[in-house]
């Protein structure tokens, strides 16, 4: 053997080796991609949703056996055994993750949960049995004092194993990403060694070499530019590395599209977030002034009522006491709607195939009973028998509290005064329009007209302001839209639910 050809051995066998050194480095990179993903998708992300179910679910137990101590209504302990099965079904699933857990503090602290619940159900069922026999007092003491303590700590205890796991899994992330950046550094440096090898090749190999070299020096680059896109006319002249190329795109690439899907999501979830946060910062103090101002109110006529008791002017007591009564209505429809907010928020019905034109003479029915000396003519048109797949609770109050604004703030003025419903059908969704011809909504207003407390009109009717922001909700619920006109010579709103 001369020296060329020597060289030229040593130069291949340098390539080669070279060449099988950084594909196997490529390959145990993407198994350790595959790993982390893997870890992700069959341990960390069931956990951590099936936590969040279950404490959702120990919230919602709670809060529907406070309404059933309240009011005594059976939905309310239907529901509850409801939440109670996705309590026993997401626990099992926390239960079987938690044998793939790698810190043993979890496994106590679900251990914890496990007993929590028990005393919780228990609890729970004793609350029930002393508010249906009548020991109502017992019952909310128990519910302050025993109960709701002991869900908080129930949650705290579950938060302790979620949000470890939640930065674990965007450690996780953070440590897929600098893998992916490694990868394609060993990308880099495979293409250098490459053009080194070719360089030394190229005068006795330029025609064996040279083409397959110049197209995977191609391919490196689109792969370290983005490109995933591997084509089936490629090769490089080496059926494995040909294989290999196209396994390592085709895995980066889906990477980078999880990547991005997942970007997306956290990015919608932190909206959510602080989206909630705002409206409950909002919420919190609304509600606490509108409960104070009355209550002050009221407090205020009754001490004056002991002061005319005492002189005995009877007739200022009577006057008193009818603004008391006012009051006390005032709190009441607020309290009302807050109950209302609450169902919207809460998934507590089932679609079912509902007719619009029964649910519209219901509506009708029951207005008429409330508003009973009021001369606004309700009309209703409906095209055909116009049935729809929706939770009928939902659509009878988003149509009730339409039909029932557009009576509250009618004109006066004008003399005939009327309430048009129509419903019609198209290919995608079936489409509702409450159409007035009262005293409108001011210009400056319509961007507040769904917002929490917003009273536009409060000379004519005064309420909680809550009322659009619940329609919003219950649309919102139903994957619909609600748009509206107004002008001054009414208003319309329009309602666009899903088929």
């Amino acid at each position: 053997m001369n020296a060329l050809e020597k060289k030229i051995a040593f130069s291949f066998g340098f390539v080669v080796l070279a060449f099988i050194s950084m594909t196997l480095i490529t390959l145990f990179k993407i198994d350790q991609l595959t790993e982390s993903s893997r870890r992700i998708q069959y341990i960390l992300e069931p956990s951590i949703k099936a936590n969040l179910k279950v404490a959702q679910a120990i919230n919602t137990s709670i809060i529907s056996l406070q309404h059933w101590v309240l009011t005594k209504e059976e939905k309310y302990i239907l529901q509850r055994q409801a939440t109670w099965s996705v309590i026993d079904k997401n626990y099992a699933q926390l239960k079987n993750q938690s044998k793939h857990w790698s810190r043993e503090e979890y496994i106590e602290l679900l251990h914890d949960v496990a007993n929590n619940l028990s005393v919780l159900k228990q609890l729970q069922q004793e609350i029930q049995n002393a508010a249906h026999s009548q020991a109502r007092p017992q019952a909310i003491q128990q519910l302050k004092e025993s109960l709701a303590p002991l869900g908080q700590k129930t949650v705290e205890k579950l938060r302790q194993i979620a949000e470890p796991q939640h930065w674990e899994m965007q450690r996780t992330f953070m440590k897929e990403e600098e893998q992916e950046r490694s990868l394609k550094d060993t990308t880099l440096i495979f293409l250098l060694f490459s053009i080194l090898g070719g360089v030394s090749l190229a005068t006795l190999l330029a025609r064996a070499v040279f083409k397959p070299l110049s197209r995977t020096i191609h391919l490196a680059g689109s792969i370290a530019n983005g490109n995933y896109k591997l084509g089936k006319a490629f090769s490089s002249g080496d059926e494995k590395l040909d294989s290999a190329l196209r396994s390592m795109t085709d895995q980066l690439h889906e990477k980078e599209l999880n990547n991005q899907r997942y970007q997306a999501k956290l990015e919608h979830i932190n909206q959510k977030l602080i989206s909630s946060n705002d409206e409950l910062s909002q919420f919190s103090y609304r509600t606490s002034h509108d409960l104070k101002a009355p209550l002050i109110t009221i407090r205020g006529l009754g001490n004056a009522i002991c002061e005319d008791i005492k002189d005995g002017e009877y007739h200022e007591v009577q006057r008193n006491a009818a603004k008391i009564a006012r009051h006390v209505k005032t709190l009441e429809d607020l309290v009302n709607d807050i109950l209302n907010l609450t169902k919207a928020e809460l998934e507590i019905t089932e679609n079912e195939q509902i007719d619009i034109n029964e649910i519209l003479n219901e509506v009708q029915q029951r207005l008429k009973s409330i508003y009973i000396d009021n001369d606004v003519e309700i009309q209703h048109h409906v095209c055909g028998s116009i049935k729809i797949t929706a939770s009928k609770a939902r659509v009878t109050q988003v149509l009730e509290n339409l039909i029932s604004n557009a009576i509250k703030y009618s004109d006066k003025e004008k003399p005939a005064r009327f309430v048009k419903i129509a419903a019609s059908d198209n290919a995608e969704s079936t489409v509702l329009t409450v159409e007035d011809n009262g005293i409108g909504i001011p210009k400056q207003y319509s961007e507040r007209v769904f917002g929490m407390f917003q009273r536009f009109h409060p000379n004519v009717a005064y309420g909680s302001g809550l009322g659009m922001y619940i329609i919003k909700k219950h649309v919102e619920k139903m994957s619909g839209s609600i748009q509206f006109t107004s002008a001054e010579s009414g208003t319309i709103f329009t309602v666009k639910l899903p088929k």
